[in-house]
């Protein structure tokens, strides 16, 4: 492939929050618009498979890695209308970028997602949650590349948002930016919601060690126990496969000890979901996205 800055056999661990995984055939950083655009390009007129990676949380990457091109978006341009208390941001900015910019023009509503440590395009992606809330509740519309190549604007109604799910993720489009509609708040407001929701996260979730964030989905078809306390009921914190462990703080989070394969979380989420199934008769989906285990 002919892409500018191209790499070969990269190592995919130091980009994820696991810290996990194998290497990518190839891997390319992009810049800007343009460069993702033509590094998809490049991708399909290669047949080979591509992945754009964002902030690297909620995924496990096959220690096999990946058999094509992994594009590590650095698209990170904020754009502000404050007449409108709108915020467009490129796919690749960090959320705790973009909250604290938010911030600083005291436009409010992100703060929900301070200290996830995923992109705009991950988190539009994943209509990302916390604390009740979810990504679609500020979303007004996406700048995306179609699998022509074309640029659209899809818009809230075209999204088909659901739980932990969008539209993006079944079909092929590339999020660009996303177009946020925020609200005015004085500054010392969310300075105060932004140390809770902080403080609530250090309290509650294993943050010193390497994770994915939440392995599972809540099933809120099947129940409304959470999965973390589904899973802390069966008394499973602490239960360890390899170098993989159930987290003793919160038991949704599986925490890579220093030595786990993706084959050690992979029986541990097998060994978590069988016995939830057996004992409490609830099915767990995976909240993380598996890469490169096909």
């Amino acid at each position: 492939m002919n892409l500018p800055r191209l790499e070969h056999n990269v190592k995919l661990a130091p980009y994820t929050t696991f810290k996990i995984g194998g290497a990518a055939k190839y891997f390319v950083i992009v810049k800007n618009k343009e460069e993702l655009v033509t590094a998809v390009a490049e991708a399909q007129k290669n047949k080979e498979q591509w992945f754009i990676l964002g902030g690297g949380s909620d995924i496990l990457v096959a220690d096999s890695g990946f058999n094509g091109l992994v594009i590590k978006s650095e698209l990170k341009q904020v754009n502000f209308d404050l007449k409108e208390e709108q915020v467009r941001a490129e796919s690749g900015v960090r959320l705790n970028q973009l909250i604290t910019s938010c911030l600083q023009k005291e436009l409010s509503g992100l703060e929900f997602a301070i200290g996830v440590p995923a992109t705009v395009g991950g988190a539009t992606w994943a209509n990302l949650g916390a604390r009740g809330q979810e990504l679609q509740n500020y979303f007004l519309s996406a700048q995306v590349i179609d699998v022509q190549g074309n640029t659209r604007v899809i818009k809230k109604k075209d999204c088909a948002f659901g739980y932990r799910d969008s539209i993006f993720k079944h079909q092929k489009f590339i999020i660009l930016e996303v177009l946020f509609q925020l609200r005015q708040e004085e500054k010392a407001k969310i300075q105060q919601a932004i140390k809770q929701l902080t403080d609530l996260r250090q309290t509650t979730q294993d943050l010193s060690s390497f994770s994915a964030g939440c392995v599972f989905k809540n099933p809120t078809d099947q129940t409304t126990v959470p999965a973390a306390k589904l899973i802390d009921d069966l008394d499973l914190k602490g239960k360890k496969i390899g170098g993989a462990q159930i987290s003793s703080k919160h038991a949704n989070f599986i925490i890579n000890t220093g030595t786990a394969t993706a084959e050690d979380v992979i029986m541990l989420i097998s060994y978590i979901k069988q016995q939830v199934r057996d004992k409490c008769g609830v099915q767990l989906q995976e909240e993380i996205e598996y890469v490169g285990f096909n």
